[in-house]
């Protein structure tokens, strides 16, 4: 997958994530997750156009850990609706960070652009725990 085809499912992410966002907020339900249709909306675009299971196990394994790390560190900042939404969102940015992955190689060498996505949301993260 390329760059471009990450960005735009970010931006698709981001979308289902802030209309979760302010509907749970608009109905006054923060107990409910944001992160729920943005992983629907994820396994539904996985399944349709890559079906490439190594990726895909690598885009849990990688994401989730992410989203789960972070709403712990943001919920005593943030409330809860915001946090889950904030997490959800540099867990998506990993996912695409890492679904980009094989396409950082040129001329059978590894781009210098390799990880730098996934170093600002780490540097971000860190930043919250200080």
């Amino acid at each position: 997958m390329g760059w471009g085809e990450a960005a735009r499912m970010m931006v698709g992410c981001s979308a289902v994530c802030a209309l979760a966002w302010a509907v749970l907020a608009l109905l006054g339900e923060p107990q409910l997750p944001v992160t729920a249709p943005v992983v629907m909306f994820l396994g539904q675009w996985f399944w349709t156009r890559h079906r490439h299971w190594g990726a895909g196990a690598m885009a849990v394994l990688t994401g989730s850990p992410v989203v789960f790390v972070l709403v712990d560190r943001l919920r005593p900042h943030l409330d809860r609706l915001l946090a889950d939404a904030v997490a959800t969102e540099a867990g998506v940015l990993r996912v695409a960070d890492r679904a980009a992955a094989p396409d950082r190689r040129v001329n059978g060498r590894r781009s210098g652009a390799g990880g730098a996505v996934s170093q600002v949301a780490v540097g971000l993260a860190r930043g919250w725990s200080a």
